[in-house]
């Protein structure tokens, strides 16, 4: 992490890992304010071919909503959300954290999760990765079946 100072408060660059494999490997984190509801902005570093890099994101300490998905080769996905706390003295701790998606099967739908978080993903689904497969069964819920 890096610290810079910014009109007294202290600024500091976390950073995540990236992955996108040809073969539809996927890995990645997105940052949302509490503040805003809307993703942190980023900015994203890979290596020459694309496949491999690392997310960073400049934060203020405070609390943050981080929704971490993953893909295997093989399809299997894996996807938690997290409440972040990153605290004065550079250190980010996990204050709740609920796992959504675990290989072929999804745990929990977004009405398991508490409201405000349900709403913050619902607002920005077109920007998180991976959210209509995460959310596959939320999604039909709006659908008529026939």
């Amino acid at each position: 992490m890096v610290e810079n100072q910014t009109q007294g408060q202290k600024v500091y660059i976390l950073s995540f890992p990236y992955r996108r494999t040809g073969m539809g490997g996927f890995d990645d984190t997105t940052l949302l304010s509490f503040r805003s509801k809307r993703p942190i902005k980023s900015v994203l570093r890979t290596s020459r071919t694309g496949n491999h890099g690392n997310r960073s994101y400049r934060l203020f300490p405070g609390k943050y909503l981080a929704y971490e998905v993953s893909r295997s080769n093989a399809g299997n996905l894996y996807c938690t959300i997290s409440i972040v706390k990153l605290s004065e003295n550079r250190k980010l701790e996990t204050e709740k954290t609920w796992e959504v998606y675990n290989m072929k099967k999804p745990l929990l739908t977004l009405d398991d999760l508490p409201q405000e978080i349900r709403e913050i993903l619902e607002a920005n689904k077109e920007e998180l990765p991976l959210f209509r497969q995460v959310f596959s069964f939320d999604q039909q819920d709006n659908q008529e079946v026939m």
